[in-house]
Parts: C-alpha cells; sequence; structure tokens
C-alpha cells in the first residue's frame, strides 16, 4: 500500500520509553503505529461525537503539549491511515499530536497512569467479569488476537469507570497536552471559564453560609 510520511511531535520522555520497548518486543515502530492508529481513529471519532474543540482550547491544548518536551519524529504510514488521520483532525478540530501522544500514553499503560486513572492492571474475571474473552494458546494467534485491539480491556475499564471512552478521560493537568478535547469553561480567560469560576465561588459562599447556619443552630442548642 502506498506510504506517505508525516511529522509529529511526541514527549521526548515518552518517546525514549516508547521505542525501547518496541526494541524488545522487535516491533517495528512505523509499521505498529499505523496499525494502531488506523484501528483507534474510529473509537477516537465515537469519543468525540457531537464535540468541536473550540480555536482557544486548540491553543491551549498545543501550548501545554510544547511545554512537554517534544522530539519531532518522521512516520511513514498507509495513505488510507494518514487521510482518516486529516479527516478526524479536521472535523473535531482537535490537536493532532495531542491525540498521537495520548494513544502512545494508554499503547505504554504505565502502573503509574494506571494507578493514577484506578485502571486495572491485570486481565482477570473480576475486574472484567462478562469481558473476559478467550486467548488462544497459539502463540502467534495470540499475539495476532491482542494486536487487533490492544486497548480494548482498558477501553472497558475506562467506560465502566467514568462512563466515557479513553479519549474523554480526565488527565493531571500537567498533561493537558495529551487532551482531546476541552470544554470552554476549563480554559483560563474565556467567558465560559470566567463564568465557571463565578458559579463556583457562589457555590463556596452558599456552602459557607449553611455551615455557619448550622453551626450557630448547633451553638445555641448547646446553650
Amino acid at each position: 500500500m502506498a506510504k506517505t510520511k508525516i511529522t509529529v511531535k511526541i514527549v521526548a520522555s515518552m518517546l525514549r520509553t516508547f521505542d525501547t520497548q518496541l526494541d524488545k518486543l522487535h516491533i517495528k515502530r512505523d509499521a505498529f503505529f499505523n496499525s494502531m492508529l488506523l484501528g483507534e481513529i474510529p473509537n477516537l471519532e465515537r469519543d468525540l461525537k457531537g464535540k468541536r474543540l473550540s480555536a482557544q482550547a486548540k491553543r491551549h491544548i498545543a501550548s501545554a503539549l510544547k511545554r512537554l518536551g517534544t522530539k519531532q519524529v518522521n512516520v511513514s504510514i498507509d495513505h488510507a491511515t494518514a487521510k482518516a488521520l486529516k479527516a478526524v483532525v479536521a472535523k473535531r478540530n482537535i490537536v493532532r499530536d495531542a491525540f498521537i501522544n495520548r494513544l502512545i500514553m494508554f499503547l505504554r499503560s504505565s502502573d503509574v497512569v494506571l494507578k493514577y486513572l484506578e485502571l486495572p492492571q491485570f486481565v482477570n474475571s473480576s475486574s472484567f467479569e462478562g469481558h473476559v474473552e478467550p486467548m488462544p494458546t497459539s502463540p502467534l494467534k495470540a499475539i495476532e488476537s491482542v494486536h487487533s485491539d490492544p486497548l480494548y480491556y482498558l477501553r472497558v475499564a475506562a467506560e465502566e469507570r467514568f462512563g466515557s471512552g479513553l479519549y474523554l478521560i480526565d488527565l493531571p493537568m500537567t498533561y493537558t497536552g495529551l487532551a482531546c478535547y476541552l470544554d470552554d469553561s476549563e480554559i483560563p480567560g474565556t467567558n465560559e471559564w470566567e463564568r465557571a469560576q463565578k458559579e463556583s465561588d457562589q457555590l463556596v459562599r452558599e456552602l459557607e453560609a449553611l455551615e455557619s447556619e448550622a453551626f450557630q443552630k448547633s451553638k445555641a442548642k448547646g446553650k
């Protein structure tokens, strides 16, 4: 199939670990990357259905990704994959490289990430009741089975825990640069953010007033 090269910016520290893992598994990065992108683009599209990133949010995410310290990498992928990627990026106005970095993060799924998100680290019947699929005893068939949808169990766990797919899960603020979607109420300086801040401040004042009232009543009863 015809190939094309794309230049992506990947968080340098994550890229080093990712490449090391692939080397140990004797996996060619570009071919693997092409397959993972093609398989996950439909899941990204499903997660972002009805959503489109605003210009302000896109700039915010792009700046956050840059601050993480990235390295430019040339990746050779199929024309069909590049076309599908370009289409979803345009339709949802997302930061393309944020999606790519997020995909790599979940493909690696370090213990730190899984613990933070409270996602299971092992596939067993207690964690995935009704979802555990039979694994072929043939080694190559087992590899093919996992390779066809490597994020299957993480996706199931995310949907059960958060009610959303992997591309909408909230990450720590440090990793805002890996966000595929943020509402404008989460972007400092926007009208939506200022409105959300006012509503939050109002809620805090109301709660403080209720606590103060309850304390005064309790104090009066104690006399």
